[in-house]
């Protein structure tokens, strides 16, 4: 760092850390998705630091809200739910996760709210510089059949796979890896999309459309051509959901909330209802949709066993592994009727694992989530709504609710957003951050 803190901090800008790592952290998390549990203290770490330097009292880091506290509450029920678990090792451990990760990234948005306005600018713009750079670097992936990722693989032991999943293996050597190896790339780079559009309105108004115009599309692009139909999904969802929050942001981000907490209560009928219309049959949807509407509708069915509690947070695996009798696949099914590893989505998994208690925790908090948002500047309300309406569709039909790295990406996600905002914002910082005064 090249400044020095004066005699009471207020000097104190950081130097350079804290662009650099908003360039590397889209960057290095794009290329290797599971870098985000890495990244994520480190930048966290960085801007508290920072912000403690320059004079922010350490209690202004963590004070209390309604979403910290439900997020908080999410991770403490999850911790409970390890008395009746059938892995309560791994219901501890994601519980753990969920606290901390809540925890310091409220902490680290808290901080961005009191750096110097020229650091947060140099920030966004390094932030544009690194998506930029991970959306070529994706779209160079999944036009050369992941020609680095198999160099890598290949000529480096710790990234050598141990199956042959997603990837085929001739004599010891990776020569073929499906697109769908890449899907994890592909979100994280969904996830940069509107926090790089929202900083790009710090710079003059002549540049930025033709650079927004650029932008959009460098990143679109290879959302657009990967195999990822769930951020395809989500992009389309937010495209639809930014310009009606830009004409009218507090209707909108108060519907995003409502629509989060109806996700809960209309999933199992929903996913029923799919079931019964022989979705799971149609020739016209993807493979992988008509596998999810079978994994949903038997988790749906397990559910309802224990409707109030739930089997324990992260047990799905250790249940599926204990059944006895190899899971059903009739005829005309492209997957057998069992729960997978996880539900495929959040809304499915908080029933299931968390039950009736932990599922009203998890729409509580993902409500007050939604609703903070209405603190961001006016002019970047509607990329955060975008932002969380993209995250939303995801959660809704990709992954388990609690891998890491997911968990640690949708932690950067504020952060990347909060940044351009603290510049939009003028001279009042305050009303940025979560743990705002």
């Amino acid at each position: 760092m090249s400044s020095a803190a004066g005699g009471n901090g207020q000097s104190f800008r950081g130097g350079a850390l804290i662009p650099i790592l908003f360039f590397i952290t889209p960057l290095f998390t794009a290329a290797a998705p599971r870098l985000a549990p890495f990244f994520l203290p480190i930048v966290a770490f960085a801007l508290i630091v920072v912000a403690l330097r320059r004079g922010l009292p350490w209690r202004e880091l963590v004070q209390p809200n309604a979403a910290m506290a439900a997020l908080i509450a999410v991770g403490l029920y999850a911790a409970l739910s390890a008395i009746w678990a059938e892995a309560p090792e791994s219901a501890l451990s994601k519980a753990a996760l969920l606290i901390a990760a809540t925890l310091v990234v409220f902490a680290a948005s808290a901080a961005i709210a009191v750096l110097d306005k020229d650091q947060v600018r140099r920030a966004s713009l390094a932030f544009i510089a690194g998506a930029l750079c991970a959306a070529g670097f994706v779209m160079t992936e999944l036009l050369t059949d992941g020609a680095l990722t198999r160099f890598a693989m290949n000529n480096i032991p710790a990234f050598k796979p141990d199956r042959a999943k997603h990837v085929a293996i001739h004599h010891g050597r990776v020569t073929k890896i499906n697109l769908s190896e890449f899907n994890q790339h592909v979100a994280m780079l969904a996830f940069q999309l509107w926090p790089g559009l929202l900083a790009l309105r710090v710079l003059e108004p002549r540049r930025r459309i033709l650079l927004t115009i650029l932008f959009l599309v460098a990143l679109a692009v290879p959302i657009a051509f990967s195999e990822h139909d769930s951020s395809q999904l989500g992009l389309v969802a937010a495209l639809l959901i930014f310009p009606l929050a830009r004409i009218k942001p507090r209707a909108v981000i108060s519907g995003l909330a409502i629509a989060w907490c109806l996700g809960f209560v209309l999933v199992i009928p929903l996913d029923f209802l799919a079931f019964k219309a022989e979705l799971h049959q149609a020739k016209w949807l993807p493979m992988s949709a008509r596998a999810r509407i079978i994994i949903w509708e038997y988790t749906a069915e397990r559910a309802l066993e224990n409707p109030f509690l739930g089997i324990g947070a992260d047990s799905t695996p250790a249940v599926k592994a204990k059944a006895v009798a190899a899971p059903e696949k009739p005829k005309g099914f492209v997957f057998r009727r069992t729960t997978g590893q996880h539900a495929h989505n959040l809304f499915l998994q908080s029933w299931y694992e968390l039950g009736l208690f932990g599922t009203i925790l998890a729409a509580i908090a993902g409500a007050a989530a939604a609703l903070r948002l209405l603190l961001l500047p006016r002019e970047a309300q509607a990329y955060g709504a975008a932002a969380f309406t993209l995250f939303a569709v995801i959660a809704t039909f990709a992954w388990g609710m609690w891998q890491v790295w997911l968990v640690c990406a949708i932690g950067l996600l504020p952060l990347y957003l909060l940044m351009p905002a603290a510049l939009l914002s003028g001279s009042r910082y305050g009303e940025v951050a979560p743990a705002s005064r």
